[in-house]
């Protein structure tokens, strides 16, 4: 019965403070912090990957949406949000993994697919990776060289992609691999460019 008793005291101190916080709006300060942990603002996120890139300058057609971490290489993801076409900037481990001179070399298929090969369980699982073409654009305050890729994946959104991927030196020396996709059909170089002229080396 004693022991009862104090298990009637304690739920009743519990049900006491919870509403006490309640009353205070702690208990929502606490909801607000998990939201803003697990769906932080474009501020917190722009904030976030200055350290790697400048994003500040970006259209609000562009939304960023990840910010990873992922086998210790830097991933940032931003979206076009008309489109669902996806910007990605990897800051690799390895700072050679890929070079503007491979993007340039007419072995950069081989280059790509032994990158394919070393990553397929642990990135992208690519059933299928194909290069088309060489190209340049002007993004990131330099000119940037790239390949046309098409490729079919397991592990994303979209299954059949196409869209460009290249290589920038960014100011700290280091190499930025940038990538733009969308789904079969559906790929614009226009928004592809649009978004990385605003963006800037975080050294400069």
């Amino acid at each position: 019965m004693k022991g009862c008793f104090s298990l009637i005291i304690k739920t009743v101190i519990a049900v006491l403070v919870f509403f006490g916080l309640l009353h205070l709006g702690i208990i929502d300060k606490i909801k607000d912090k998990i939201d803003e942990y697990k769906n932080p603002s474009q501020e917190v996120m722009l904030d976030k990957t200055k350290d790697v890139i400048d994003l500040s300058q970006i259209d609000d057609e562009y939304e960023i949406d990840k910010n990873l971490k992922l086998l210790q290489n830097r991933m940032i993801v931003a979206d076009h949000n008309a489109t669902g076409q996806k910007m990605i900037m990897i800051e690799p481990k390895q700072e050679a993994i890929l070079t503007k001179e491979d993007i340039k070399n007419d072995n950069i298929k081989e280059k790509i697919n032994n990158l394919k090969e070393k990553y397929k369980y642990k990135l992208i699982k690519f059933d299928k990776l194909e290069v088309t073409k060489h190209g340049n654009f002007n993004g990131i305050n330099q000119d940037i060289p790239y390949v046309k890729i098409e490729a079919s994946v397991s592990n994303f959104p979209m299954k059949d992609i196409e869209g460009i991927l290249g290589v920038a030196e960014l100011k700290n020396g280091k190499n930025l691999i940038v990538i733009s996709v969308n789904e079969k059909g559906k790929y614009s170089q226009i928004i592809t460019q649009a978004f990385y002229e605003k963006v800037k080396d975080a050294n400069l």
